[in-house]
Parts: C-alpha cells; structure tokens; sequence
C-alpha cells in the first residue's frame, strides 16, 4: 500500500486491454457513423444540375464522432498507438458496413452513375469513408503534445 506522501501510481493494464478496447469504441464509432453519415442537404435547388450542391452534414458528424471516440480513448487509457487501433476498426467497420451482401445498403459507391442519379449519398458516402483515416491522423497529431503533459490528479 503506498504511502499518502507518494505520488498516486495507477494500476497498470495489460496491453491487450487498450486494444480490445479500442477496437470495440471504433466499431461502436462505425455503426453509429455508418447511420449517421447519410443526412445530407440540397443546397440552392434539388439538383446538381440546377446548380445546386449538396452540404453533407451527417458524414462531418459521424467524422467528429469517430475523432472525438478516438481522442477520448487515446487519452483515458494515455497510450498513444490506442488511437490508431480504435481508428483502424472504425475504418475497417465501415467498409464492412458498406460492402455488406444483400439489398441493404448503407453506402453508396462514387462513381459517375451515383454521382448523376443519387449524389447526395454517394458524396456523403466519400466524405465518410475517406474522412475516416485523415480524422485518425489529424487526431493522433492532436493528442501527442496532451500525452506528454499529462494533467496531475488528486
């Protein structure tokens, strides 16, 4: 039992347990970001050949979902690749998602016969996937100088 005039030491948890973790909050991250990611707005008409462009809003949502589980997770367990781990299941999630056989779809692919009939999700569906691994980095960049300078707890 340690002394009350030493430093508070936490337990220490084995290294599995950062990752199983993280994978489960990116796959829970995916999910709810594969749901969310389809809402979008027309802007300026109904169509892009009106001249219209489309705001998806859902896909910035779901990507600050998966940055903000993430960065969460990265800095509860203060372990720095726990980050990346959580955004490789988060990206791995939803391609499965996405690619899942059958009728449901919950992403549509870009190519240019989505992009004239439906653009709204085929735009949104881009901004999602590839969000995804641009939001990983810039949040790994983001929670390396707040790992270094852990705040003391009491």
């Amino acid at each position: 039992m340690p002394s009350p005039d030493e430093p508070h030491q936490g337990r220490r948890r084995p290294g599995w347990v950062p990752a199983a973790a993280a994978v489960l909050v990116g796959a829970g991250a995916a999910v709810l970001g594969t749901i969310l990611h389809l809402n979008f707005t027309w802007i300026g008409g109904t169509s892009t050949a009106d001249g219209a462009w489309i705001l998806p809003w859902g896909a910035v949502l779901a990507l600050l979902l998966t940055g903000s589980a993430q960065l969460w997770w990265t800095l509860k367990c203060s372990v720095p690749w726990a980050g990346g781990v959580l955004a490789i299941s988060a990206f791995t999630t939803a391609m499965v998602l996405g690619n899942w056989p059958g009728l449901d779809t919950l992403a549509v692919a870009a190519n240019e016969y989505t992009l004239a009939v439906v653009p709204g999700p085929a735009i949104a569906g881009t901004v999602w996937i590839w969000g995804i691994p641009l939001v990983a980095i810039l949040t790994m960049l983001a929670a390396q100088p707040l790992l270094r300078h852990p705040v003391a707890s009491d």
